[in-house]
């Protein structure tokens, strides 16, 4: 359970608890008065008999009119002293006894708060001090060996003093008393009290059942019970109630309280100088498929309800934080195992794609290492307007030789140019002479003179010129807008060069299919003078014997991802020209967003070429693979979809490695970028051309850019995408913030992979799991049931305590 019904403490008081000591067992309870304003101390006649340790005790008339103390009763009625190891040296005169304190009671002794040990303590004091009651009949005897003295109920009072809190049933300390006696005297007699502060001197009310956790709407009546200092009831007593925050918690007149929301509420009961309180603990009342969020600090503790019929939750934690990871522990109490649904099953390592998809094309990290430096060295520059391309510049040409850059104006097939593809800004350029091969409506494709043997053919390249015309370029600036012309052709370059090939390393798996260069976008100065000046992409080509590097690159190969390629790259290009020459923005987009339009372009080739397929229309593998056009919509998934596919399951399988918004990362973090951006266009269920619009043509950049196109918070927007990635289309009940209704991808990955990629990992009862969830969006599927009519309680902790960087933590029921 979590927080526990706990009486209210009162102030300080003196409680004097009389007791006699006896090792006979303990004496049946004494009856009580209720005590009063002015109620005597009982006083216990004790006599021990020395020569066997035996003490018996009887009450005796009460000598002193002293109102400190309370009525209490006989020995084992509210505190037990026993007495044991009696020993006597004759030497000394001296007769020892040990005598513990055992509490009785049912608040701790020594102490006003329950726990810390009051500077008082407890004492055993002595009213009558020991004298003769045989032998030397009426001899007073002396205490001796650690009594000591005080002005308690009188001046100079012995005591022996016992320096540690008893709890309720806790027996104290052995400690030492001694009796200085002559030989002669064989029994003697001696009164004590027992005086200590307590938590409660006035009493305090107990309040039952001892529920303390409730579903939304539920109701529980609880009791009052009116107990005076000693534990025993008052009967008679009016008690007022009160909540200490009603919109958790409510309760009436007759102490009947109201599970209001989600949260914590302390009820409190009062009656008179008496009082005691309720923590009452409100967990969400989820249905199937509800999804419940919180932050921190309330984020840390959680409860949830097993319900009629048992439950099973998804619970997701996500770093929102865009500088550091976050390690979480997270425990949960009262869970039993989730069977689903949904229930993934992976398949084995390296398994292939059984219907749809092709092999993943990996770049090593290429592209984003690129874009990550362009971002860095052209910062200076997008903020001095002198850097950028003037109108009326002049071109540079070697004597005798092809020009230096771009050739303004269209040019004619056949020209010659020579164009630098070393990366950056500054340093040595790596001029390679370029062919004119191809000349169409909207782009221009030069081939390097020197690529390898056996590429492609004059017809291919005015192929990829045609479907670039009619594709890529018409779904590029009908949703991003069209890119600037600073080198005056009205035209994009397609520069297929065997630079590119260049960039995979010696017999490599990875692939650089291509890139755009934003210094192109800067004037070939002093600022630039690496800089082609002009709008222009630089493709990886064929290269049938690997005749670079020894990497082969087949002719269908590279022919089948150039026009995706162009589409990737025309984004970037759209949106770095746009941003610098229209909108007179000052910072390049960051990375994330800038790839995950790039992304979001790839998909809009795929709607433009999958024959009546289009946003929201939730596409699951049948509609795909049947019917009179599943030849040519297979064709436009492993085209343009299945490589987003491919990055998105890699963040699916290793959620908590990256996320949508982090930057300085690969292939997962793409992949989970262009997810977002689908799921936020589905969102928000508007103009999808006019969202993407929105997104490039801005000075704004990352998450303000997002807020201000989206409207929202997009850490919100994060949050309940993480869940949508579990929920949709597998949880009953979700409802429209827990959808992607563009794509089935559970459906879709049975025909890639065999199974849904995401991985969940299943929490076990009272056994932390610990994980570090990545900057930007890191999260992770944590499952677990909760049994019919109970609690479960789960935590998240950092370090022990709750995070203080930015979290978010979405649960959902799924069973």
């Amino acid at each position: 359970m979590f927080a526990r019904i706990r009486p209210a403490a009162a102030g300080l008081a003196l409680l004097a608890l009389t007791a006699a000591c006896t090792d006979e067992g303990r004496s049946p309870a004494a009856t009580e008065p209720t005590p009063g304003p002015a109620a005597e101390l009982a006083r216990l006649d004790c006599t021990v008999t020395v020569a066997d340790g035996r003490m018996a005790c009887q009450n005796a008339a009460p000598s002193l009119g002293d109102a400190r103390g309370l009525v209490v009763g006989g020995q084992g009625n509210h505190v037990y002293l026993q007495a044991s190891n009696n020993t006597y040296s004759a030497g000394t005169e001296i007769y020892s006894i040990d005598v513990t304190v055992q509490n009785l009671l049912f608040q701790a002794l020594g102490t006003t708060d329950g726990t810390t040990l009051d500077p008082g303590g407890v004492k055993v004091l002595f009213d009558v001090e020991p004298y003769a009651t045989g032998g030397s009949v009426g001899q007073e005897l002396e205490l001796a060996g650690g009594v000591q003295r005080a002005t308690l109920m009188r001046a100079d009072q012995a005591y022996y003093p016992y320096d540690e809190v008893l709890q309720p049933s806790q027996t104290s300390a052995p400690v030492t008393w001694q009796i200085s006696k002559p030989a002669g005297v064989t029994s003697f007699r001696f009164i004590v009290y027992v005086m200590a502060q307590v938590p409660f001197p006035d009493g305090r009310i107990d309040l039952s059942p001892t529920v303390d956790t409730l579903l939304e709407g539920a109701t529980q009546a609880l009791t009052p019970s009116v107990i005076n200092p000693l534990g025993n009831p008052i009967a008679g007593q009016t008690v007022a109630w009160g909540t200490s925050d009603p919109a958790v918690a409510t309760v009436d007149a007759s102490g009947v309280v109201t599970a209001v929301s989600a949260g914590a509420a302390t009820i409190t009961a009062a009656s008179g100088p008496r009082s005691g309180t309720a923590d009452i603990v409100v967990c969400p009342d989820l249905s199937v498929g509800e999804a419940y969020t919180l932050t921190m600090p309330a984020a840390a503790n959680l409860c949830l309800g097993g319900g009629g019929a048992g439950a099973e939750y998804t619970y997701m934690p996500v770093n929102l934080s865009t500088s550091s990871s976050l390690s979480l522990a997270v425990t949960a109490s009262g869970i039993t195992a989730a069977a689903g649904p949904p229930s993934p099953a992976l398949l084995p390592s390296g398994t292939q794609a059984r219907v749809l998809g092709a092999p993943m094309v990996d770049d090593g990290g290429f592209h984003i290492r690129q874009m990550e430096r362009d971002f860095r060295e052209l910062a200076p520059l997008a903020r001095r307007p002198e850097s950028r391309v003037a109108p009326g510049r002049t071109q540079r040409r070697a004597p005798g030789g092809p020009s230096m850059a771009i050739t303004p104006g269209t040019p004619t097939v056949g020209d010659l140019w020579s164009l630098n593809t070393a990366s950056g800004c500054a340093g040595t350029p790596d001029f390679r002479t370029g062919r004119v091969v191809s000349i169409g409506q909207h782009v221009i494709i030069v081939a390097d003179t020197a690529n390898p043997a056996g590429g492609f053919t004059t017809a291919q390249y005015d192929s990829i010129g045609l479907e670039f015309d009619s594709l890529a370029y018409p779904v590029n600036t009908a949703n991003f807008g069209e890119p600037t012309d600073l080198d005056d052709n009205d035209r994009v370059v397609a520069f297929y060069t065997r630079a590119v090939n260049e960039l995979s390393p010696p017999a490599s798996s990875a692939v650089v299919a291509g890139y755009v260069a934003p210094r192109d976008l800067f004037a070939a100065d002093a600022s630039c003078p690496r800089s082609n000046v002009g709008e222009i992409f630089y493709m990886l080509v064929p290269d049938p014997t690997g005749a670079v590097n020894s990497n082969v690159r087949t002719v269908s190969f590279v022919r089948g991802g150039t026009v995706g390629t162009l589409a990737h790259e025309f984004q970037h290009l759209i949106n770095t020209s746009r941003r610098l020459y229209v909108h007179n923005a000052t910072s390049l987009e960051e990375v994330w967003l800038n790839e995950g339009l790039s992304h979001i372009a790839e998909e809009l080739m795929f709607y433009r070429t999958s024959v009546g397929l289009a946003p929201r229309g939730n596409i699951v593998l049948s509609t795909l693979t049947t019917g009179p056009n599943a030849s040519r919509r297979v064709a436009a998934f492993n085209t343009y979809a299945n490589q987003n596919y491919g990055r998105l399951r890699s963040w699916l399988q290793r959620p908590d490695t990256t996320g949508a918004f982090k930057t300085n990362d690969g292939l997962a973090t793409r992949g989970a970028t262009w997810a977002f951006l689908r799921y936020a266009a589905d969102r928000r269920n508007g103009t999808d051309a006019q969202l993407w619009y929105d997104l490039v043509n801005t000075q704004a950049t990352g998450k303000a850019n997002l807020q201000a196109v989206l409207g929202v918070d997009p850490d919100t927007w994060l949050r309940d995408f993480t869940s949508a990635m579990y929920a949709d289309d597998a949880v009953t009940g979700i409802g429209p913030e827990q959808r992607v209704t563009s794509w089935n991808f559970r459906s879709l990955y049975g025909g890639l992979n065999g199974s849904y990629q995401l991985v969940p990992r299943a929490l076990t009862n009272g056994v932390a799991l610990t994980l570090s969830y990545s900057r930007g969006g890191g999260t992770g599927y944590l499952r677990f049931g909760v049994p019919t009519g109970a609690f479960a309680s789960v935590t998240a902790l950092s370090g022990g305590l709750a995070p203080t960087s930015p979290y978010a933590l979405i649960v959902v029921r799924t069973k």
